[in-house]
């Protein structure tokens, strides 16, 4: 009775074990995946979900105009951006304020006095005293403003007077140019403007290990992100800095996409000067394993996250995009792709390598299966 119950267990028991290890077979399916979203708070978990776009050339059009898009957004030209400034006189400044023809105003102890002591500090309350007008207000004024207004209060004592005013120390205001630069620091704001451009320059450029993609400018606790490959390569993007501004170029370790799945090598790939297509990954690993390798079923995985009003993280927004790489021209499409820091990119495998690995993992518990109904039968 036994030997005849035994095998129709066992069978029962293989049966079961193979349905389960299908269940885990290796290699990801894009497909079909558990759903462990980190849906942003506010969003119906429901309605947020994951679309697999197609990598063909309606995508890249529309990346293609995207890209435009936000270039032209930031297309000013240098010389409209600076136009407009004029430096404004802040609390420590020191000016140096020459009357001409009158010694006595501008240089009262003779040649006997150098320019730091002929110089008027601007006090703490903002003013600055001068004979004749006395204590002047000069905090938020420009040169030309100071020079009218001196000019005019000095009229009764002084027949048509004439003034010149500049500054000899720039104390007042200040940026802070940090990160992957080879002299960080902080750098004077003066009569002539400083953009990001000419910030990173004046701090020796960027240092080795700097992520030449993008510079971080935070104003105010607001963060904004600069462009840099749009800058150095279009002249485009620049932004004229303010009193306190903080320009952080960050490391490149952040700065590299992750080629995963049936390649001969897997590994992470850096985006070389900022930029670097599908194709070229796929390349860094030494290609595609086509021995193992579903050409149908290569997926960029991307994920962007979503922040608050603290600004910390609530959620992750993912997007995939997947490409067929069975005909050639979906290597032209491959190369016109580009991908960002921290893609992953994912080449399945294909549905016959899948399987072998399953009888590969499952064959011997088949085999110790089968031994041991021979066991019983023994």
């Amino acid at each position: 009775m036994l030997q005849h119950i035994a095998p129709r267990i066992l069978l029962l028991l293989m049966l079961a074990f193979l349905a389960g290890c299908v269940t885990v077979a290796p290699g990801l399916t894009v497909t079909d995946y558990d759903d462990p979203r980190y849906v942003p708070e506010g969003e119906d978990p429901d309605e947020f979900s994951i679309d697999i776009r197609p990598i063909d050339a309606s995508l890249l059009q529309e990346l293609r105009e995207q890209r435009r898009e936000r270039e032209a957004r930031h297309r000013t030209p240098r010389g409209e951006l600076i136009s407009d400034y004029r430096y404004r006189i802040g609390k420590g400044d020191v000016l140096n304020v020459v009357v001409w023809g009158h010694p006595e105003l501008s240089n009262p102890m003779g040649q006997f006095q150098d320019i730091e002591q002929q110089a008027r500090l601007v006090r703490e309350d903002g003013t600055i005293f001068f004979p004749f007008v006395g204590l002047l207000e000069v905090e938020g004024d420009t040169i030309e403003e100071v020079r009218e207004r001196i000019a005019r209060e000095l009229s009764p004592y002084v027949e048509d007077p004439q003034v010149d005013v500049r500054v000899v120390a720039f104390r007042s205001q200040k940026v802070y140019i940090t990160g992957e630069v080879r002299e960080p620091g902080a750098r004077p704001l003066t009569d002539e403007p400083m953009t990001a451009l000419d910030a990173i320059n004046a701090a020796g450029g960027f240092a080795e290990r700097a992520d030449r993609r993008q510079a971080l400018l935070t104003r105010e606790g607001e963060q904004r992100s600069i462009d840099l490959l749009q800058l150095y390569s279009r002249g485009s993007g620049d932004l004229l800095l303010e009193d306190r501004d903080i320009l952080h170029v960050p490391d490149n370790a952040f700065n590299k996409v992750f080629v995963v799945g049936e390649v001969t090598r897997q590994t992470s790939v850096p985006l070389y000067e900022g930029r670097l297509t599908l194709a070229e990954a796929i390349s860094e690993a030494d290609g595609l394993n086509l021995g193992t390798a579903n050409t149908e079923e290569i997926y960029v995985m991307r994920g962007e996250p979503v922040f608050d009003e603290q600004g910390e993280i609530s959620g992750v927004r993912p997007e995939v995009f997947h490409l067929n790489a069975r005909s050639a021209v979906a290597l032209v499409m491959a190369e016109g792709f580009d991908l960002q820091p921290r893609d992953i990119v994912y080449v399945s495998s294909s549905p016959v390598v899948r399987f072998n690995r399953v009888i590969s993992q499952i064959l011997p518990s088949v085999q110790t299966i089968w031994q041991t109904q021979r066991i019983i039968n023994d």
